[in-house]
């Protein structure tokens, strides 16, 4: 794959997908999601702190890796591996969620896998400065 589409436009996608996931949780919360607070347990997410964390956590290493490549930084498309390694859990666990609960919700997590994918086949070689090739 071209240097432009590993460099650019797939942290790009994922720049999006890491703003979504923030947008999204900010959304669900602020109109009641967990209603009986973050730190009580639920069947369904266990305790839900920690989910919230992980998303975070996720979104935050993605869009930090996505800045360092384009920067030109030597560990920013590790960083970014990192983050779409993480995206991968996410969406292949969503996904499982979405299917049971909501399927219409499964479509990104979908997009998000496909995205996973073609991201791992052009960043799977990482030359000595860092940089994808």
């Amino acid at each position: 794959m071209n240097s432009k589409f590993s460099k650019q436009i797939i942290p790009g996608f994922f720049v999006l997908d890491s703003l979504a996931v923030l947008g999204l949780w900010a959304m669900n919360l602020s109109q009641g999601a967990f209603a009986q607070g973050i730190w009580t347990p639920q069947a369904e997410t266990s305790l839900p702190v920690m989910h919230l964390a992980a998303e975070f956590l996720m979104a935050s290493v993605t869009l930090t890796g996505a800045v360092g490549m384009w920067s030109g930084k030597r560990w920013g498309a590790g960083v970014f591996l990192l983050g779409v390694g993480m995206f991968s859990y996410s969406a292949l666990n969503s996904l499982g969620w979405a299917v049971v609960n909501d399927p219409v919700q499964g479509i990104p997590m979908g997009l998000t896998l496909i995205a996973v994918l073609v991201a791992a086949l052009s960043l799977k070689q990482i030359n000595k400065t860092g940089e994808a090739i």
